[in-house]
């Protein structure tokens, strides 16, 4: 089944929640990621990857006091860790709060690496703009996790960030080799080629992106067209349409693609870029 329909069937499943949350993310939509997250937890606030998973979007979307709950949550939901966030309350600002929470919990995790740490520590440091240090945690996470493409896609993105976008190209290429269906890391592709001046490749890989969305939107909701509007089932993203625009009209000097755009046209660029 679908996961709106899974959802339908049985509101209170964190678990297809927290999937249908993870898909919006892969699909660019952070808004929609968020409310699936929220519901997530709030059906199980143990589900870990849940809180997580919002900590991620908050951060996306620039929420940084809402990433930070999210990220406190994970501490205090995770039954290794509850000592942790009864004692490290301090005077100093959220971030180094809430960093010292997670030093302290990668302090406890002698002898086994817990790459949900290194994940959070670097969500943290991608928020203070310390992406030096941020890449060192994901690299440290893909060192036990060296088949998540989620965490690839973090790695590069925080490449991107750091000016490092030959790098983080290879990072978005490995989590397309995991999951082809990407998109998140097809429009991060782009965008780091647009920053390298290959506009007609950043085109190719954002209509990549929208061709895998619209097939994406199938397996979301299913074929039950008449299903009512639960808020949740918008999978294809605007912003992915809009850089698009951008490219077509600012850099290749396209504006009759440019159109296409708003009319969310695919067929019109079939003859002109391969996708």
């Amino acid at each position: 089944l679908a996961l709106e329909a899974t959802i339908q069937q049985d509101p209170t499943n964190a678990g297809a929640w927290h999937d249908l949350g993870i898909r919006q993310q892969e699909n660019e939509n952070d808004v929609a990621a968020i409310a699936a997250l929220r519901q997530a937890v709030h059906n199980d606030p143990k589900h870990l990857d849940s809180w997580l998973a919002l900590s991620v979007s908050y951060t996306n979307e620039n929420a940084r006091e809402d990433a930070y709950d999210a990220l406190e949550s994970w501490l205090y939901n995770n039954d290794k860790y509850t000592n942790i966030t009864a004692r490290q309350r301090s005077n100093g600002s959220r971030h180094d709060e809430v960093s010292g929470m997670y030093l302290a919990a990668v302090r406890q995790s002698t002898g086994e690496l817990d790459a949900d740490v290194q994940i959070g520590l670097g969500v943290l440091f991608n928020i203070s703009d310390e992406y030096s240090k941020a890449v060192d945690c994901f690299h440290a996470a893909l060192s036990t996790k060296p088949d998540d493409y989620l965490l690839w896609n973090k790695l590069g993105a925080t490449l991107a960030n750091s000016n490092q976008s030959d790098q983080a190209i290879e990072a978005y290429f490995r989590a397309l080799e995991i999951n082809p269906s990407y998109v998140r890391a097809r429009y991060n592709l782009a965008i780091s080629c647009i920053q390298m001046g290959s506009h007609k490749e950043a085109a190719e890989h954002l209509l990549g992106a929208l061709s895998v969305q619209e097939a994406n939107i199938e397996s979301v909701m299913g074929d039950r067209k008449d299903m009512p509007d639960m808020g949740l089932h918008a999978v294809q993203s605007g912003t992915v349409w809009s850089t698009l625009k951008m490219v077509m009209d600012g850099h290749l000097r396209r504006h009759d693609l440019a159109l296409a755009c708003e009319r969310r046209d695919l067929s019109a660029f079939k003859n002109d870029f391969d996708f």
